[in-house]
């Protein structure tokens, strides 16, 4: 709606309204959005493991496999703008993957701009996508100025790229809080009320105290508020409230929210334990929000027509809830042990992009412990795709170690170093 009339900020960064008005302007309906983003993210990533060494057979299997993985094509299904962070951050991974020394200068800064610009696009399409951008910008910075050995010029790279990256959250921040053309300011968003709302009802539960109001105004017990507390969802939580007690908007909700933690610091990281294990499935039950299989009720015009395939696709998406290979912390840690031995063997190659897209899907992971409203399992999809890149590029690294052992001896053995050799 706001793509085809006028954004309004509200929950939802406008960024993306912005982008799907171009796209609903030449094919309206979310087809095209939908083909884009992950036509994007699909050819980035088959890009990226093509221009590995590994056998073409391997590169085939890696590309399908990832088509296929329950947390990537779950998410892919939907037009959310999970799969468009993703995307832009995979995009430009690939673009500066594809800078190489026998590219000319002015290729090298077209190549560096388009990704830095598709960092700030991701950036822009979630408020809390900034967090994996540093690694990325990094990653452009150095393969732009080439390696150094100095620790004082490293450092100074490294503030560099902080100062760059906090500059494109700046413009990030003015796209997604005032209305183009006519730059007037839109509505304040009000998701961290609700989390920290959330998060009071969740502190309460577990320092068994009243903490939370009531719509009269009284403290509600603890014991009402642990019948309705569900750590997957603040909306659940909303909904088993049938007796309408918690209060619906709660006044000075940030300072209370700060004494509550202040006072109950213990009950704070318990409640933001048992959403955050939610959130990466660790725990037995079925991984929550695998896919959404319809398109809801709309005055848009836009419609969902079932067929055997989508049928096929959804049903082996909802069995694979159970299974470990939906469950995103089997990637986090799968991903933690391979780079930890692409370095720890030594290996020179892929090793800089294995560690970007590995540090910029952590990066992007740490903060939802403390901000995450739900355990949504597309919350993951950047941290899992960031995760499955880094696994075959320090897998791709070990299988040429011994290749890297030979040429080695003429190159210094330096972490910062971009081996663009083992390249195709």
């Amino acid at each position: 709606m706001q793509a085809r009339t006028a954004v309004d900020g509200s929950q939802y960064p406008p960024f993306g309204s912005y982008v799907w008005r171009i796209f609903d302007w030449i094919a309206p309906g979310p087809t095209l959005m939908q083909f884009v983003q992950n036509g994007l993210l699909e050819f980035s990533f088959a890009y990226i493991v093509g221009r590995t060494r590994l056998p073409k057979s391997i590169k085939v299997l890696c590309v399908a496999a990832f088509t296929v993985l329950p947390p990537i094509l779950g998410t892919m299904l939907v037009v959310w703008k999970d799969v468009a962070v993703g995307a832009c951050y995979m995009g430009a991974l690939a673009l500066v993957i594809s800078v190489t020394t026998e590219a000319t200068r002015n290729q090298r800064y077209v190549r560096i701009a388009m990704a830095l610009f598709l960092v700030w696009c991701g950036m822009a399409y979630r408020f809390n996508a900034a967090s994996g951008a540093f690694p990325l910008v990094m990653y452009a910075v150095w393969k732009l100025l080439g390696p150094c050995d100095k620790k004082h010029q490293k450092l100074k790279r490294i503030m560099g790229c902080a100062m760059l990256t906090l500059a494109l959250s700046a413009v990030v921040w003015m796209i997604n809080n005032y209305r183009l053309p006519s730059f007037e300011r839109l509505a304040r968003n009000t998701n961290s009320d609700s989390i920290m709302k959330y998060d009071l009802i969740g502190i309460s539960i577990f320092s068994n105290k009243a903490i939370v109001p009531d719509v009269n105004g009284h403290p509600l017990s603890a014991d009402y508020l642990r019948k309705i507390y569900d750590p997957r969802h603040l909306n659940i939580t909303a909904n088993n409230d049938h007796e309408h007690r918690v209060a619906p908007k709660l006044e000075n909700v940030t300072s209370l929210w700060i004494s509550a933690i202040m006072a109950n610091p213990v009950a704070y990281l318990q409640h933001r334990t048992a959403v955050f294990r939610e959130y990466i499935s660790l725990h037995r039950h079925d991984v929550f929000y695998v896919t959404h299989p319809s398109v809801d009720a709309n005055s848009l015009g836009i419609t969902f027509t079932a067929t055997p395939f989508k049928s096929y696709v959804t049903e082996y998406l909802w069995r694979s809830r159970s299974a470990d290979i939906c469950r995103p912390w089997i990637y986090y840690l799968t991903s933690l042990i391979l780079v930890a031995a692409l370095f720890m063997v030594k290996a020179s190659s892929y090793r800089f992009e294995a560690l970007t897209a590995f540090s910029s899907g952590y990066l992007y992971l740490m903060p939802m412990y403390f901000i995450t409203p739900a355990a949504d399992l597309r919350y993951n999809f950047w941290s899992v795709c960031g995760c499955v890149v880094a696994s075959i590029l320090a897998l791709a690294g070990i299988c040429m170690r011994d290749r890297d052992d030979g040429q080695r001896k003429k190159k210094v053995d330096n972490a910062s170093t971009i081996n663009t050799g083992a390249w195709k």
